[in-house]
């Protein structure tokens, strides 16, 4: 596989993680946020459900007094209003239209919110204009569900764009929203409620002719049969609301209510559901007028009551409540793993690369080595050949030939020798067998054993000593193959330098001892600079090369001297050439 295919895969293998790691994320954030509304319109709801039980309240204590409480010749008639204040007063209305008042703190605002009924006695009329409501008493919705009803002075609040509104809950399958609106007992128990009928019991035979009379007056002194209608409400006038219910009697039809204040009905619900509650920002409104401004991320609901209500509505703006991060720990952790899958994709790229470009540089190895070995080996044979036919003329030409014998073994058994002791040193097995001296008189020594190697190659080997070097700790061996190594790398790289020289210096370092070899070549490229000391790397391609060697000879020298505990590093020197320096530490 070629590098360029392994980005293509590993950028198929990041898509295919990518996309289903996206769509993840954006199913939980849908879910952050749907468990965010939800935990909205249950405030609401609790919200809206404390204002029915209020109401409710309301509606079981008035609907709970006696007939007689509103006869103003009654002796159990009404005496004292109620301590709400937003109850204004009573009202009957008898057969013929007349409108009395038992208790009242406005008897004639009373009087006038009750005549605007009283052409319909009798009968259960609708509000003037009102239509058909496609909204349930009792429910609760946001501003988007509600339909325009003919109660104008609450009207509808327009929602601002970037305002939060939950939508409808289907009617099937019944979700969390309908279950809680089913808790709302209030206005359940209202719309359940059924025509309340008292009657006497029936006589069980006619009475006798003869006591016509005296039954007569029995039957007047008897409670009457009576039928009572449920409250029902409507607006006298956008101010006034009324409650009123039909008594029907054997002889007669009355409509008996209550006229309630609308903006002290809302105070007292505002209070009761918002007074005490831990909701800052929160703004209740039962009319247009001081209906809550939506707010950017704010939830607007609207609620209609349940009956005799069904004709008043109110308007909650719940700011956002704390639930907790959970949008911002989803993307920390969406952040999070895609970090680790770059990461990771990073990692195996870089293994794989490294990997593949290992083999690579073995394959090379392999194929240098191929040729490092026919050549010698093809030379020597040559050789032998002729000299063993008798072939060669005379016997300087045997002196020649014998001698590249002798060369192209030593060539060959010193490749033999690299590749045996790198295979050590990545074993881990090679011994090194330290000593403590001075490093001045072994350089010297070994310079000389290298500069007829040096000599034949067409290049002058010279060697500086400083003198009085501190001790250090070395082995011979291994410090010989090392400048060997390098003095043969300098003859193959600088085989075209002018001045063909190779300078061998030895000198005080710091509190320790440098040990350097330089040549007068081209250099080395500054992009392979930092890996010249790799196994196996060469700065030419396998196939175009005009160099001899394996990519073994610097790898080698690094991995020996740094067994000696010191240090190699090379960099081209100033005037040309390049240089490679080898630091000792000084001996305990």
């Amino acid at each position: 596989m070629t590098r360029s295919r392994l980005r293509v895969a590993l950028a198929l293998l990041a898509a295919a993680l990518l996309v289903p790691s996206a769509l993840l994320v954006e199913r939980a954030l849908s879910g952050v946020a749907a468990e965010e509304t939800a935990r909205h319109r249950a405030v609401a709801e609790r919200v809206f459900d404390e204002m029915e039980r209020t109401l409710s309240d309301l509606v079981a204590r008035e609907e709970a007094r006696p007939v007689e409480a509103w006869d103003p010749t009654s002796e159990a008639r009404l005496t004292e209003l109620p301590a709400e204040p937003f109850v204004l007063g009573y009202f009957q209305i008898g057969p013929d239209g007349s409108v009395t008042s038992p208790a009242a703190r406005d008897g004639d605002a009373v009087r006038a919110a009750a005549r605007s009924i009283a052409s319909a006695a009798g009968r259960d009329a609708p509000a003037a204009g009102e239509g058909k409501r496609e909204q349930a008493p009792g429910t609760t919705l946001s501003l988007e569900e509600m339909k325009p009803s003919a109660l104008r002075a609450l009207g509808s609040v327009e929602k601002d764009e970037k305002s939060s509104v939950q939508a409808a809950s289907p009617p099937a399958p019944k979700s969390a929203y309908d279950a809680l609106s089913s808790l709302n007992r209030g206005a359940e128990d209202r719309q359940l409620r059924q025509r309340k009928m008292v009657e006497t019991p029936a006589e069980a035979e006619a009475p006798a002719p003869e006591a016509a009379r005296a039954d007569s007056l029995e039957r007047r002194q008897q409670p009457q049969r009576v039928a009572v209608d449920p409250l029902v409400g409507r607006f006298a006038d956008p101010r006034h609301l009324l409650l009123y219910r039909s008594v029907f009697t054997e002889s007669q039809a009355l409509r008996q209510g209550i006229v309630l204040d609308v903006d002290g009905l809302g105070a007292h619900l505002r209070e009761r559901a918002l007074g005490a509650s831990a909701l800052p920002g929160a703004a209740l409104s039962f009319s247009d007028d001081a209906a809550p401004a939506a707010s950017d991320g704010a939830y607007l609901y609207r609620h209609r009551f349940a009956e005799p209500f069904d004709a008043l509505a109110a308007s909650l703006q719940l700011p956002p409540l704390d639930g907790g991060d959970g949008a911002g720990t989803i993307y920390a952790l969406a952040a999070l793993l895609v970090a680790l899958g770059g990461i990771g994709l990073f990692a195996v790229h870089r293994m794989v690369t490294v990997t593949m470009a290992f083999a690579e540089r073995r394959s090379n190895f392999v194929a240098a080595v191929t040729h490092e070995l026919k050549t010698p080996l093809t030379a020597i044979r040559m050789y032998g050949e002729m000299l063993r036919d008798d072939l060669v003329p005379s016997e300087d030409k045997r002196r020649e030939y014998y001698a590249t014998i002798t060369t192209e073994s030593e060539r060959l058994g010193r490749l033999i020798d690299n590749v045996l002791e790198f295979s050590r040193l990545e074993r881990g097995t090679r011994q090194m067998q330290l000593a403590v001296g001075a490093l001045g008189p072994v350089v010297a020594e070994l310079a000389e054993l290298l500069r007829p190697h040096a000599e034949r190659a067409g290049f002058a080997l010279h060697a500086d000593v400083e003198p009085d070097l501190p001790p250090v700790r070395f082995e011979r061996d291994a410090l010989l193959q090392v400048l060997w190594n390098l003095v043969d790398n300098a003859i193959k790289y600088a085989a075209r330098a002018h001045p063909r020289e190779i300078a061998i210096a030895c000198r005080r370092h710091g509190d320790g001892v440098e040990l350097a070899v330089r040549d007068h070549g081209p250099g080395v490229a500054s992009r392979e600079l930092a890996r010249i000391f790799e196994p196996f790397h060469r700065g030419e391609a396998e196939l175009v090369r005009t160099t001899q060697g394996t990519g073994l000879g610097l790898a080698l020298a690094k991995g020996l001297v740094e067994r000696m505990g010191g240090a190699v590093g090379g960099a081209n020197a100033s005037g040309g050439g390049f240089e490679v320096r080898i630091a000792l530490p000084r001996a305990a």
